[in-house]
C-alpha cells in the first residue's frame, strides 16, 4: 500500500473513532450565518466584538460577546476592491490584525478554480463601516503556472518580521514576508510550509498561532463547499488539521512526526453530529472564554448549501502540547 493510500485510511479511521470526542461549538445567538471563512477580533477601545467572512465586500457583523448577539453592521470594501481583477467585487477569505492602532484587513481576489489571485489589505482605526481604506494589491499575486494560488492570507508577527502565509491547492501552503508598513510584499521568493498529496489533494486556510514553544499551523483540508449539489465520500468533507514548529518559517510536523510537506497534519476538528464540514479557521485569546478556535461549517439541521454556513467557536485545550476541541 502506497503511503499516500496508508494515511487515507488511517486518517478516515480517526475521524470515525474521534468523531463522538469532539465538543460541539458554543451555542451562537442573532446573525449567525454569512460566516464562510470568518476572521474575529475584539476591538481595542471598547470590547465590542467583530465579525468578517468571504463575499462581496466583505461583511461585518458585531456583538457584546464571542458567541452574539450577533448583527449585521455593513461591509469593508463598500464598492468592492481596487485591484484590477475579474473578482473584484466579491472578496474572500478575510484576516484582520490590530498593529500599533491600526486595524489590517487582509482578503483574496481570485475566481474559484484558477490561480488569477492576489491578496489585497484595508485599513481602518476602528473597524466600522465606511472607515476602512482599501490600499489595493501587496503584490502577492499568481497567475496560471505559478507553484501556488495567492489566496487566503494570514499575518503573522515575529521578531519584527511580517510573516504572509497563504496559498489554495496547487503547491498548498506557502510563507513569503510583507514590508514594515504590512502592506506590500518584500518580494522574497514565498516559502513551501505544507503540501497534502493525499485525496483529496487540497488544503488551504493556514492559520499559524505561537503558544509556548511552537508555532502551530492550522490549515482546512478537503472538500470545502458546494454540498448541497454534491457531498464527497465521507471524511472527504473539510476538517481542521495542524502540524507544529520550533521556528515560524518551516519545519512543521504533526503529532506522529510526518512532516507537514509530506502529507502530514494531526486532526483537530471533523464533522460530528449535526456539525458538517468545518474549516476556514482562526485561533483567538478571548478575555472570556480564553483561546478558542473559531470556523465555519454547514449545520445539517438548517441545510448543505454554501449560505447556510454558520459560525463555529470551540474552547481549546492545549495541555497535551496540541490543540484539543
Amino acid at each position: 500500500m502506497s503511503p499516500s493510500l496508508l494515511r487515507f485510511f488511517l486518517l478516515a479511521l480517526t475521524l470515525t473513532v474521534f468523531s463522538a470526542a469532539f465538543s460541539n461549538p458554543l451555542p451562537c445567538t442573532g446573525q449567525c450565518h454569512d460566516a464562510h471563512d470568518p476572521s474575529l477580533i475584539r476591538r481595542t477601545s471598547d470590547g465590542k466584538y467583530y465579525r468578517f467572512a468571504t463575499g462581496g465586500g466583505i461583511s461585518i457583523h458585531t456583538a457584546s460577546t464571542i458567541t452574539g448577539p450577533w448583527a449585521n453592521a455593513g461591509t469593508v470594501l463598500t464598492k468592492g476592491s481596487s485591484i484590477n481583477s475579474p473578482g473584484a467585487g466579491d472578496a474572500w477569505a478575510p484576516d484582520v490584525k490590530y498593529v500599533e492602532g491600526t486595524y489590517y484587513l487582509y482578503y483574496a481576489v481570485s475566481s474559484f478554480g484558477t490561480q488569477q489571485s492576489a491578496i489585497g489589505v484595508a485599513t481602518s482605526t476602528s473597524m466600522d463601516t465606511g472607515t476602512w481604506t482599501d490600499h489595493g494589491s501587496t503584490s502577492v499575486t499568481s497567475k496560471t503556472g505559478d507553484e501556488y494560488n495567492a489566496i487566503d492570507p494570514n499575518l503573522i508577527q515575529v521578531g519584527g518580521t511580517n510573516y504572509l502565509a497563504f496559498g489554495s491547492f496547487w503547491g498548498d501552503i506557502f510563507l513569503t514576508t510583507l514590508s514594515s508598513n504590512l502592506e506590500s510584499w518584500l518580494g522574497a521568493k514565498p516559502i513551501q510550509i505544507e503540501l497534502n498529496a493525499t485525496t483529496p489533494r487540497p488544503s488551504e486556510g493556514a492559520y499559524i498561532y505561537h503558544t509556548g514553544s511552537y508555532y502551530y499551523l492550522f490549515f482546512s483540508s478537503g472538500s470545502c463547499c458546494g454540498y448541497d449539489t454534491s457531498r464527497p465520500t465521507p471524511g472527504n468533507e473539510y476538517k481542521i488539521m495542524v502540524c507544529r514548529s520550533k521556528t515560524v518559517t518551516g519545519g512543521y510536523v504533526d503529532k506522529n512526526g510526518v512532516s507537514c510537506t509530506s502529507s502530514g497534519g494531526t486532526l483537530v476538528l471533523g464533522s460530528h453530529g449535526n456539525v458538517y464540514g468545518p474549516g476556514g479557521q482562526g485561533i483567538y485569546d478571548d478575555p472570556v472564554q480564553g483561546s478558542v478556535l473559531y470556523y465555519h461549517y454547514v449545520d445539517t439541521n438548517i441545510g448543505y448549501s454554501d449560505g447556510d454556513k454558520v459560525l463555529g467557536v470551540n474552547k481549546i485545550n492545549w495541555s497535551t502540547g496540541w490543540p484539543v476541541v
